[in-house]
Parts: structure tokens; C-alpha cells; sequence
């Protein structure tokens, strides 16, 4: 298990830096991330963790500085990465009772984030990720990676293609033709407005030309497809 502590107040940003630290370390050794978000330095008991492995902690916000000398202290070996301004000297954090492994400098940026978690995790524990596991694509002005195993299906609507995850989805510019050539080997296309991700189909009803996904959704499956499905895929019917 890795332990991790938040502090930071905003709702934006706490959700970008889960987002994206639960994508960096999902190709790490089947451990659970247990993360503790703190929004006080009242609410900072130190006795009652048993670890901290990591703490993402905001100096920006009231107090933010001595949370992370309390961390520190607690827990001579956690990594901590700092979120600062330009406002802020180097020189309060830059010291042995903070000992920053990582930092970030708002505004915060996903490209941003993104890097400095990643890197901030490999030098803590070196992760085998690469290039090749994840799909790369911009969201707006945004450069974005998603790991391959989080996605469902791409789908074809609007004149855009649509990554589906299980809570959300991100829409681009491109072809499915295109795309279906560039995708691992559990990418298969099953209809001409969808590419399935086969390690979440749950069951395939051939005779109703139904793909059933794990999480309960239902997807079209085109005769002209059925047999490259039908060579990964046992079905029903």
C-alpha cells in the first residue's frame, strides 16, 4: 500500500493531482493508494498514522509551510512535493525540516502536474512505464496520457472520436480507421462507430449482435466484425 497526504484547498486541483497520481502509479505492483486529504493543521494527527509514503502539501494555503515540517518530522523518509507561487522564496522551503523531493509552481498545469508526479514516483520507486502503454492525445491546449488499460472503447460520433473510461470520456479529432492501427492487440473493432478495449467485455450475445461490458453497458457488434471478436471473445447465443 502506498500512504499519501493532501493538503490543498482547492477542489480543482486536488482532483487533478488524484487524477493524475492514480494514472502514474497504475502500472505499479498491485498496491492499493490510500490517500488522506488534510484541510487543517488542527487536522494533522500525526500519532494516528501508522505511515506516510508521500505528501503532496500546498504552502500557498494557511499554514501549508508547517504541515510540511510536521510531515517531515513525523516521517523522516516520505517524499513530499511542495505547491508554491513566485510570492514564495525558495529559501522557507529549500531547508532540512521541509527537504522537498518535488515541486510544483502555480497555476498548476496537467503537462505540469503530470511530470512532476511522474517523476517525483520514479525516483522514489522506479515504475516500468512507457510510452507505448499509454494512448497520447490533447484536450484542448492540454496534453493528455491515458493509460491503455483504463479505456473501455473508443467511439466514432459527431465527427469526433470519443475515449470512453469507466467515469468520464474525452472527445478529439480523428478517424477510427486511423486510430485502429495505431491501438495494442486487445483493441478490436466490433461495429464501424466503436473499438472495444477486450479485456472489459464481460460476454458477447452473437446472435442478438450485442457485446455486453463489465460494467453492464451494451455495445453493438456488427456482423462484418463478428469474427475478429469471435477469436478473442467466447459468446452466447
Amino acid at each position: 500500500m502506498i500512504s499519501m497526504l493532501i493538503y490543498c484547498c482547492k477542489q480543482n486541483e486536488i482532483e487533478l493531482l488524484q487524477e493524475i497520481t492514480k494514472d502514474v502509479i497504475a502500472y505499479q505492483r498491485d498496491e492499493i493508494l490510500n490517500i488522506v486529504m488534510i484541510d487543517t493543521l488542527e487536522n494533522l494527527k500525526i500519532d494516528t498514522y501508522e505511515n506516510v509514503d508521500v505528501a503532496y502539501v500546498d504552502i500557498t494555503q494557511e499554514n501549508g509551510l508547517q504541515i510540511a515540517k510536521e510531515i517531515r518530522s513525523g516521517f523522516p523518509k516520505a517524499e513530499i512535493l511542495i505547491i508554491s507561487d513566485n510570492n514564495i522564496s525558495p529559501m522557507q522551503y529549500l531547508t532540512p525540516d521541509v527537504r522537498a523531493a518535488s515541486l510544483l509552481l502555480k497555476p498548476l498545469t496537467y503537462s505540469m502536474v503530470e511530470k512532476g508526479i511522474r517523476e517525483l514516483f520514479e525516483s522514489w520507486c522506479p515504475l516500468d512505464i512507457s510510452p507505448k502503454d499509454f494512448f497520447s492525445f490533447e484536450d484542448g491546449k492540454e496534453p493528455r496520457r491515458i493509460p491503455y488499460s483504463h479505456i473501455l472503447y473508443f467511439e466514432a460520433r459527431n465527427r469526433r472520436v470519443y475515449i470512453r473510461l469507466q467515469n468520464k470520456e474525452y472527445g478529439i479529432y480523428g478517424a477510427l480507421d486511423a486510430l485502429e492501427s495505431m491501438l495494442p492487440a486487445q483493441f478490436k473493432r466490433c461495429h464501424r462507430s466503436y473499438i472495444v478495449n477486450t479485456l472489459y467485455i464481460s460476454k458477447v450475445w452473437y446472435s442478438k449482435n450485442i457485446i455486453i461490458m463489465k460494467n453492464n453497458e451494451e455495445m453493438p457488434l456488427s456482423r462484418s466484425y463478428k469474427t475478429v471478436i469471435k477469436e478473442v471473445v467466447k459468446g452466447e447465443g
